[in-house]
């Protein structure tokens, strides 16, 4: 008689808790499945803001782009013609002055214009983006550097180590933009004397470094505030070079220059 009441308890008694596995077998997997569309939907948004940021990066640079590349057609056309009839006039003025020193002072203004519509000539290369895309990276940016040397207070040199290769055209004309971000805050802060760019060839990736022998700056204090309060210089060279998929790494010291190396991986 026990052991029928025995049975007859035992068996609900296995079926409730076979009941209650389940349910806990079932709750793991609902919440299981809960927390992976919750991850899945936060990849989205992540992956969604970053296409959206990478627009605005986009639209941001072909506007730059233009607006760059209508100064340099101005300066080209506009600035350089006038530039070049004045160039006419000096020399149609210099056959007309008898006087050898005022001769001689139209020679030295008439060279002085020379210099200043090649330099125009150059600077409105230099604002061209299309420049980089059809002659490449390295010949944009040997431009850039003869035209910095020009100046008489710099010494600028360009390195190419490995087997070079042409990269994707918006890919360097983005490049060429960085570059010309860390030569512009060279020229306006480090108070350098000479600039070296070294372009490093690598069949798995690309290396771009600029080099300067500056005043530098303090890279922990940088390095330990929000990219957002470390100054647009920063920031741009960070967003563009994340826009072609690369890094950047800078290496810099009170008194010890700056250097800083863009790393590109290269996809086949």
């Amino acid at each position: 008689m026990m052991n029928s009441i025995d049975d007859r308890t035992l068996l609900p008694l296995m079926a409730i808790c076979f009941l209650l596995l389940m349910s806990v077998f079932f709750i793991i997997i609902i919440v299981g499945l809960f927390k992976k569309r919750q991850s899945e939907h936060r990849q989205e948004k992540i992956t969604l803001q970053h296409q959206y940021q990478q627009e605005i990066l986009q639209a941001q640079l072909e506007i730059q782009n233009q607006t760059l590349q209508q100064i340099g057609r101005e300066l080209h056309d506009n600035i350089g013609q006038l530039l070049s009839v004045m160039s006419i006039n000096l020399d149609i003025l210099e056959e007309d002055v008898s006087d050898l020193k005022t001769q001689s002072q139209i020679i030295e203004t008439s060279k002085i214009l020379q210099q200043t519509i090649a330099d125009v000539r150059s600077l409105s290369k230099s604002l061209d983006g299309d420049f980089a895309k059809d002659f490449g990276l390295v010949d944009s940016l040997s431009h850039d550097l003869r035209r910095i040397r020009a100046t008489g207070k710099y010494q600028t040199e360009i390195l190419m180590e490995g087997e070079p290769y042409r990269l994707d055209g918006q890919k360097e004309f983005v490049l060429f933009r960085i570059v010309q971000e860390i030569l512009t805050n060279i020229l306006k802060h480090a108070e350098a004397k000479t600039i070296k760019v070294t372009l490093h060839y690598t069949p798995a990736q690309f290396s771009l470094t600029v080099q300067d022998d500056g005043k530098g700056f303090d890279n922990e204090a940088v390095l330990g505030r929000k990219m957002e309060n470390a100054g647009a210089g920063l920031r741009n060279i960070q967003r563009r070079t994340e826009m072609v998929g690369g890094t950047y790494i800078i290496e810099t010291a009170r008194g010890q220059g700056t250097k800083i190396e863009i790393q590109l991986p290269i996809v086949l």
